[in-house]
């Protein structure tokens, strides 16, 4: 009777390593197939800022739709599952996990496709609890003790559970990246820049010593990913000498953890579309011939820069 028992617990053990290593193989497919796709996907980076949009929004319900797959059959693989033990510490701790399993995918199925990096944790929690919902198996088999086997058997899970880490770090960091690329899809971009020196009747003059104001010009470019609204539009003007410019109210503004003076500033309704931007600068010293340099910021960046000479 005891060696029949054996048989039986050795047919089932069997039987369970098989459909593990169907369902590994599946998932670590599909992770593969995930990360050649966004590998292939992201090439052609920023043609056009609408169309890269379009593509990042459609990837990542693409992703949400995969991880919802991908998870839904874990929850459904562990489910059911009967472990065998009498120790009701390990029963509980399992029924916990099996629990998050259902709280992480019901948060994963509300959450916007658009939040990549929301689904990259949501992601890597769950791969995470999978593999302690694996190594709970793989304890209730040892203090069964089914046979030597189940040592071999507890690397081969290890190995796996790490192959799984490793393609949700690297499905994280192309996430990463995609959300780095909407943010560049959204910054300000600025035209032909121009400059010209006016004279006491705001008329165009050529001879630098009858110079009184600056007219600095340029375009907000269209970009209907950014976000509409008021700008605060910043211009550091400096002169041959690496001198700058500036305004006589001698303010600064906020750059890369530094504050910043400027010539002139401007605030500019921005509805998306290309909009034109003039400021002017009231000469406190007579203009120098040489090479001027003109840098303008808005939101925390630089959205333009050129250089003009003065003769």
């Amino acid at each position: 009777m005891q060696q029949k028992l054996a048989i039986l617990i050795c047919r089932n053990f069997e039987l369970m390593k098989k459909n593990t290593w169907l369902i590994v193989s599946i998932l670590l497919a599909a992770a593969l197939a995930a990360v050649a796709f966004l590998f292939f996907r992201q090439k052609n980076e920023l043609e056009e800022t609408t169309t890269e949009l379009n593509t990042v929004t459609a990837e990542m319900e693409f992703q949400k739709q995969e991880s919802l797959e991908e998870f839904e059959d874990l929850a459904r693989q562990y489910e059911n599952y009967y472990i065998n033990t009498d120790n009701d510490s390990l029963l509980k701790l399992f029924d916990e996990e099996k629990q998050k399993v259902q709280e992480l995918l019901q948060e994963l199925k509300t959450v916007k496709s658009t939040n990549a990096r929301r689904i990259s944790e949501l992601k890597k929690e769950l791969t995470t609890v999978r593999g302690v919902l694996q190594s709970y198996v793989v304890k209730v088999d040892s203090l069964n003790r089914i046979n030597g086997q189940l040592v071999a058997e507890n690397e081969q899970v290890r190995k796996q559970y790490e192959e799984a880490s490793e393609s949700a770090r690297i499905w994280e960091e192309k996430s990463i990246e995609l959300d780095e690329k909407i943010t560049l899809a959204s910054m300000l971009e600025v035209g032909q820049i121009t400059i010209q020196a006016l004279n006491s009747k705001g008329k165009q003059t050529t001879r630098l010593k009858r110079a009184e104001r600056l007219e600095i010009c340029f375009d907000l470019r269209r970009n209907i990913t950014a976000e509409r609204g008021l700008k605060q539009v910043f211009v550091r003007l400096t002169d041959p000498s690496g001198n700058l410019l500036e305004s006589p109210r001698a303010e600064k503004f906020p750059f890369e953890g530094q504050n910043l003076g400027y010539t002139c500033k401007k605030e500019v309704e921005y509805n998306g579309e290309n909009t034109p931007v003039c400021l002017y600068y009231t000469l406190t010293t007579p203009l120098t011939e040489g090479v001027y340099t003109i840098t303008v910021f808005a939101e925390g960046n630089i959205i333009g820069e050129r250089n003009f000479s003065f003769q």
